[in-house]
């Protein structure tokens, strides 16, 4: 089989053209792409440099700092070991201090006031000390008031907590009053 190609010259140059490909600007714009590409990695290499010649020297500054900070942390850490135990144990619990003193004071009879509150601290435990003052009511004495105060407050204290209340009275020409001291005590072990 014979293959005769009809058409003219022209064209067949034409198409011969066409398909070549321009090696020459291809290249060009390679190596202008390449040029462009290294001074923007290089650029960004200098960037990253710096920053990590800025950060290794602030590093070496607070090493030492850091160093002090580690002794004064462990320093710290060794004596207020103590208080850390006594706020694990009584404020960050269940039953914290804080909420046991809301209770003291959301109970407290309508005619009545604390004159003295102490919280000491006793080994895992808490002593709470109190003292106030009852006036008599129309339909309550203060000792029936502190009665119902202490009732409450059971109500509301860790379950191990013993309480110990004593009471005296004094009468005034215009009013009669109670005088009450309690304490309050747990997680406290007992002294021999």
């Amino acid at each position: 089989m014979i293959k005769i190609n009809l058409l003219p010259q022209e064209l067949l140059k034409g198409k011969a053209n066409a398909t070549r490909i321009p090696y020459i600007p291809l290249a060009l714009l390679v190596g202008v792409l390449f040029l462009l590409m290294t001074f923007f990695f290089y650029g960004d290499y200098l960037k990253a440099r710096s920053t990590y010649e800025g950060v290794r020297k602030e590093w070496i500054r607070l090493s030492p700092l850091l160093a002090q900070l580690k002794t004064l942390e462990q320093k710290v850490a060794v004596e207020m070991k103590g208080e850390k135990d006594f706020l694990e144990a009584n404020v960050l619990n269940e039953e914290p201090i804080t909420r046991i003193l809301y209770w003291v004071s959301d109970f407290l009879p309508p005619r009545g006031w604390l004159t003295k509150l102490k919280a000491e601290r006793e080994g895992g435990g808490c002593r709470l000390t109190l003292e106030g003052v009852v006036l008599a009511s129309r339909t309550q004495t203060g000792i029936e008031q502190i009665e119902e105060y202490f009732q409450k407050l059971r109500t509301k204290l860790p379950p191990q907590t013993s309480v110990t209340v004593a009471t005296s009275k004094e009468a005034n020409e215009k009013t009669e009053e109670t005088i009450f001291v309690a304490q309050l005590e747990w997680g406290v072990t007992p002294k021999p």
